[in-house]
Order: C-alpha cells, then sequence, then structure tokens
C-alpha cells in the first residue's frame, strides 16, 4: 500500500507521517493505517476544533448524492448554542443553560408562572408534524417494563443521595395551557415522601391537582397516601375522626367515610328498573337489602336497634341472644360524650313487663375503649328466646314471663306490655337450660 506523506508538517518530536494519504483515498492525522476516510488518532486525547468568529458559527455539514448539505451540527457563538439541522431545517438545539429544545430555538422560561423555571428538555410541534410525544418502549420476551423516573435527592451535586426528609417534593407531571400570553398549569400529579425514609425505606404519596376556574394555582383533590388510602376533596386519612369540611376517604382495608358540611352526603339512585338499591352481606351471605319499587323504598330483612349499658355500666356477663330486656331510668354514659337519649337497661324480671325495650342481640366488639356496650333489637325481624316447656304459636304477641324469656299473652290486643309477635315456631337455637329462640316481629317500641 502506498501513501503520500506531507513532508512540511510534522511531529514536535521530529517523527514522520503526522498526515498520511492513503491509495484509497483515506486520510490519517496521527497514524499511517487510516480505517476511515478520515481517522485522528492520538496516544492520547483526541480531537479536532473547528473555529470562527466570534459572531460567527462553527459547523460540521453532512451532504449526500442530492445536495452539499443534508444535515449539519453547528455552533452559533451569538447565542452560545448547539444546533442540529436535517434538510435545512433546525431539528433540536442545545442553548447556553445546557437545555435541550426540540422542534424549536426558543426556551418557554416560565414553568409554574417562575422566571427562570424552564424545562431541561421541551419538545415542541406545528400543525403537519407528528404528535407532540415522547415514547419509551422496551422489546423483549419477558414481563420487564418500559421505565420512567424521576428522582430527588437532598444532596448538592450529580449523583448524590442525600436522604429526604417527610413531605419532600420528588417529582411532578404538570399540565399547562396557554391563556394568550404565558403558559398557566391547569393540572397535576405529584409524589411526595410520606412518613420517614429509612434504609430500603421510601414511604411516598400521590396527589392529583386540578387549577378551579378564575384561577392560575392547582389545588389538591386527590391523594393516595402510602398506606394506600384514596382521599378525594379532604387529607385527614381518619374515618372517624372526621368533623368538618367534606370529601371521601377509602381505607385500603374497605372503610368508607362520606362527609359533606351542610348537604345530602349520599345520594343512591337506581335509574332503571325497580330492584335493590344497597346490598348488605356478611362474610359473602346476602344478610339484607334496602329497594326500590316506584315510590316505595323497602328496608328487607332488619331491624331497628340501639346501644345500652347493664344497670350502673358493669361489666359484661352472660345474656343469651333473643333474651327480654328491660327499660330503667339510668343514662348510659361514654366518656365526655353527650347522650341523652340511650338509657341502660336490664334483663326483665317483671312478668308482663310493660318497661320493656326489646331482646338482647350482642355485645358490641367495635373498638376497644367502651367494652361494656351492648346492642338490643327493638323493632322489626329477630328471633326472641322462649322457656323450655313453653309453647308458642304463629300470629301469638309474647309478653315478659320475668325471667328473661317470652311467654304468649293472654289476648290479642298489642299492648304495653307486648314484646313480640311470633312469625314462626321454626326453632334456630336451643340453649342448655332448655330454652329456645323463634323468629318474631319485634313490637317494643
Amino acid at each position: 500500500m502506498s501513501r503520500i506523506k506531507v513532508e512540511n508538517i510534522r511531529h514536535p518530536d521530529g517523527t514522520d507521517d503526522n498526515i498520511s494519504l492513503t491509495d484509497t483515498g483515506r486520510v490519517g492525522i496521527g497514524t499511517t493505517s487510516p480505517t476511515r476516510l478520515l481517522t485522528v488518532q492520538s496516544t492520547g486525547n483526541a480531537n479536532f476544533c473547528i473555529k470562527s468568529a466570534n459572531t460567527g458559527v462553527s459547523q460540521c455539514m453532512f451532504g449526500d448524492t442530492d445536495s452539499d448539505v443534508a444535515g449539519n451540527i453547528a455552533y452559533r457563538h451569538s447565542d452560545n448554542a448547539m444546533t442540529f439541522e436535517v434538510n435545512s431545517t433546525e431539528r433540536a438545539r442545545i442553548d447556553s443553560s445546557g437545555r435541550l429544545l426540540v422542534g424549536t430555538s426558543s426556551n418557554r422560561d416560565n414553568y409554574n408562572n417562575t422566571a427562570g423555571q424552564g424545562p431541561k428538555l421541551q419538545v415542541e410541534t406545528v400543525p403537519g408534524q407528528p404528535n407532540n410525544a415522547i415514547g419509551i418502549v422496551r422489546n423483549s420476551a419477558n414481563g420487564t417494563e418500559s421505565v420512567f423516573i424521576l428522582g430527588k435527592s437532598r444532596g448538592t451535586t450529580a449523583g448524590s443521595t442525600t436522604a429526604l426528609i417527610n413531605n419532600d417534593n420528588i417529582g411532578k407531571i404538570g399540565f399547562q395551557g396557554a391563556d394568550g400570553t404565558n403558559l398557566v398549569p391547569a393540572a397535576a400529579i405529584t409524589a411526595k415522601v410520606d412518613g420517614t425514609p429509612g434504609t430500603g425505606s421510601m414511604p411516598g404519596r400521590l396527589g392529583f391537582y386540578s387549577t378551579p376556574s378564575g384561577s392560575a394555582t392547582p389545588l389538591e383533590r386527590m391523594r393516595i397516601t402510602s398506606a394506600g388510602d384514596v382521599l378525594v376533596g379532604t387529607t385527614n386519612s381518619s374515618v372517624e375522626t372526621i368533623s368538618t369540611g367534606g370529601g371521601i376517604n377509602l381505607k385500603n382495608d374497605g372503610r368508607v367515610a362520606f362527609t359533606a358540611q351542610s348537604s345530602t352526603v349520599v345520594y343512591a339512585n337506581r335509574a332503571g328498573t325497580d330492584g335493590t338499591v344497597i346490598q348488605i352481606r356478611h362474610q359473602g351471605t346476602q344478610e339484607g337489602t334496602i329497594s326500590v319499587s316506584g315510590t316505595t323504598v323497602s328496608y328487607n330483612g332488619g331491624h331497628l336497634a340501639r346501644w345500652s349499658q347493664l344497670p350502673g355500666g358493669v361489666e359484661r356477663t352472660e345474656i343469651l341472644r333473643g333474651s327480654v330486656l328491660s327499660n330503667i331510668d339510668e343514662m348510659c354514659e361514654w366518656g365526655e360524650e353527650d347522650n341523652e337519649q340511650l338509657n341502660r337497661m336490664k334483663v326483665s324480671d317483671v312478668e308482663g313487663d310493660k318497661n320493656v325495650s326489646g331482646v338482647f342481640q350482642a355485645w358490641d366488639d367495635d373498638d376497644d375503649t367502651y367494652l361494656n356496650d351492648f346492642y338490643c333489637a327493638m323493632t322489626g325481624d329477630f328471633v326472641i328466646r322462649i322457656a323450655q316447656g313453653v309453647t308458642v304459636e304463629r300470629g301469638d304477641l309474647l309478653m315478659s314471663a320475668g325471667d328473661g324469656t317470652a311467654k304468649p299473652q293472654d289476648d290479642d290486643i298489642i299492648r304495653s306490655k307486648t314484646i313480640a309477635k311470633v312469625t314462626s315456631t321454626n326453632v334456630s337455637c336451643t340453649y342448655d337450660d332448655g330454652s329456645y329462640c323463634v323468629p318474631c316481629v319485634l313490637m317494643a317500641c
């Protein structure tokens, strides 16, 4: 292989072959064996520089068989920007602040209505151009996904991992619209720290924001907490203590709280045919419904019940389900709670007791604060306890037998002592003392 040596350009150390031209038309700088049309080689860093006047343009141009210049990369000294052109049209630019602009040469420098906060990456299109979209696509024969990550640390240098603290902002996706002068925030999705970070632990929450009419400031409308709770219109994560404002609290354990300050709280609307509006289940089995038929609302499979306590608020004792209860002149007490209507009760010990209040349903186990509360079934479908040896028939009116059980009245007149009416003689349970329970309609109030 022959080459041309440029003798008048020599390396400072006096060696030859600084610039070589091979017989295949390849030029080598720093090498006698160029592998491309132009090869620049150095034992250290290899580089070349294109200089122009301070107000000029330094360019590297690319042509094809149809055009001397099909594209170029240029450094524009006048505004200290690097531009990338295709078919004589600028397609991308890196400006003096290090921002990458695609489809535009002007950075929108008012992100979130704050000057100097323009995006580091800005993509713009005009009619006739492809959609203004950024695509991240992964192609692999497995379940691995494409990933778009917004990261945040409290460090001040690139690569920092300084830990965040509770409520730190992690990332934000903003949606802005032009108001005729500027881009104005319309909505946003944010991610924040939601707890105390630790090694390998970063509790986070998502916030969803929208801007009300007449404003340029998005407000948080919905939040998904680190516990998996969904809060709509509120930031209060407790379903028990909401007392002001309004909103919906969906707990990840299935509990729901609806709060409205001074209007109807829940609308249950069946817009088509008559039928069930609400279905109530226990362990997957339907126990009752609320249904609508024309203008009639039916409460199916239930009864009216209330809370009560034993005399003196004493601790629990064994009371058999369906036992007859009687009102006493003591009011229930729950700490500082104001109670003006719920009185205490006892197991009825008077035959034909006119103070009958209903029958014992169950102890209240819904909290660990008040342990001695129970439910008294008062009106509607339930069971009632009948003593061993006492026979009842469908249609019998019942009164207190004076020992916690019920027995038939001696007439068919509903009186102050009437507790219930037997609806079936089917025995649902029998206790150790021989007493048993049958279905009835309670009439204790």
